[in-house]
Order: C-alpha cells, then structure tokens, then sequence
C-alpha cells in the first residue's frame, strides 16, 4: 500500500519533468563580422587614362577622362573593397526584388553584385552616351546578351544559375561589373574591406572569399551563438592556402 502511494506521488514529477525535456531549447543565430586584407604593400590606386572619342564610341557625357581602375581597391589600413565573402550555407528566401546595375558617366555602379540564383538584375543607362550591353559567364566566350542601349535605357536579365558574369559595354572598353549568383549566403566586402552575413546557425562551415584580381580562399571555421567577429582574413598577390580561423 505504501509503495502504491510513493509511486502515485512521483507521477505528477515525472510529468512535469517529461514536459520541460519535451521544450525545445531556441537556438540564437549568429551574425558573422570581418575584414578582408591584403597582405604586403598597399598599391595607390590605378588611374586610368581614357582618350577622348566622338561620335558611336562618344565619350562626351562620360565625366572626367581619368577615371580609378576598379580591379583593386585598398584602403590605407589595408581593407580590400569588392570581395565577395559567403558561407556553404543555403538562402532561406531567394529574393523577388530586381538588382539594379547602372551605368553613371562611363562607370558600372556598383562594380560587384551578389545574388541568389533567379534575381533579374536591371541595367540601366543613366548617361546621354549609347552603350552596348554584353553579357559572359567567367571563362567562357559565349555571349549571353548583346543589347545596344540608348541614354537613359534599361534592359533586365535574369541570372539562374550560380556562377560569376562579367557585364561589360562594347562601346567603352574599361567599363565592367561583375555579377556573382551565389546559392550560399554572401555579402560584397565595404570601401574599408568589411562584411557582415547575417542570420548563421551555429555550425561548422566552409567561409569562401573572391576577389577579382587576388584569387579565391576557402578557411574551415566554426559559428557559434550570437555576435562572431572574424580574424582579419587576408589575401596576396601570391596564392592563397587555406587555414583555420577563429574569432
């Protein structure tokens, strides 16, 4: 009698105790913070020299002749701008919003352009020069779009698959963009080399970092919860390796 009283007393503990083990612990995501940097001399900024044209390749309406290579950016604390820096981790809503790429006085802005696979980007021509649109994916010939653009025009195409295009104007050969379609979460590093990506599960990842001149990096590293701030990564002109990094 004694034991069937003991054990009608521990049923509404073990009740209790079978509904706190059944809550589910709410996991913070993580905010990931970095700066991307060269290694070595900081190089002062390429200016361009344009000569200047009339007529269908008309520079008037293209600013100032003398214009900075975007190739690479760096800035005096060694902070590289345009890098594209993502994790091997899936977008959780592709985007329906159209990215817009401009044209300004001979100038695509901005110079790089991440998104997810099915964004339709805008190119858009905001000079009083005709421009010629031409689409390629890195590394292959094939043109993907081949579109005269008359002043204040705008074009839109739709990115599908990952990869990395070049938009170029067949008018004005230094003028270019780059359009990165990632199916991992992404950001382009800021004027002083530096990143956010939002929203990261706790996890071990790979962290991938692109830069048009400087090559490419993969580095094995772990998220936790909360804020993350990376160690500075940093890339050369020589070849990049892949190491561990950690907050």
């Amino acid at each position: 009698m004694d034991s069937n009283r003991r054990f009608l007393s521990l049923k509404p503990v073990l009740g209790l105790v079978m509904i706190l083990t059944a809550v589910p612990v709410k996991v913070q995501a993580a905010e990931v913070e970095g700066t991307v940097q060269l290694s070595g001399p900081i190089p002062a900024p390429e200016i361009m020299a344009i000569e200047s044209k009339k007529g269908n390749h008309s520079t008037e309406g293209c600013g100032s002749l003398k214009k900075a290579s975007q190739k690479l950016l760096v800035d005096p604390m060694g902070g590289i701008r345009n890098a594209v820096v993502w994790l091997d981790l899936p977008r959780e809503t592709p985007t329906s919003k159209a990215v817009l790429l401009d044209q300004k006085e001979c100038v695509f802005s901005p110079h790089v352009v991440v998104v997810p696979p099915g964004t339709q980007v805008v190119i858009r021509n905001s000079d009083a020069v005709l421009h010629n649109i031409r689409i390629f994916e890195e590394g292959k010939p094939a043109m993907l779009m081949h579109k005269w653009q008359k002043p204040q025009g705008s074009d839109p195409w739709r990115f599908d698959a990952p990869g990395r295009y070049i938009v170029r104007c067949g008018v004005h050969p230094w003028m270019y963009a780059w359009v990165v379609v990632l199916s991992g979460t992404g950001s382009v590093t800021s004027p002083e080399g530096r990143f956010t990506i939002p929203n990261v599960p706790p996890g071990r990842y790979g962290l991938h970092v692109w830069h048009e001149t400087l090559g490419t990096r993969q580095i094995p590293m772990t998220i936790g919860e909360g804020k993350e701030i990376l160690n500075p990564i940093r890339m050369s002109r020589a070849k990049n390796s892949d190491e561990e990094i950690s907050r």
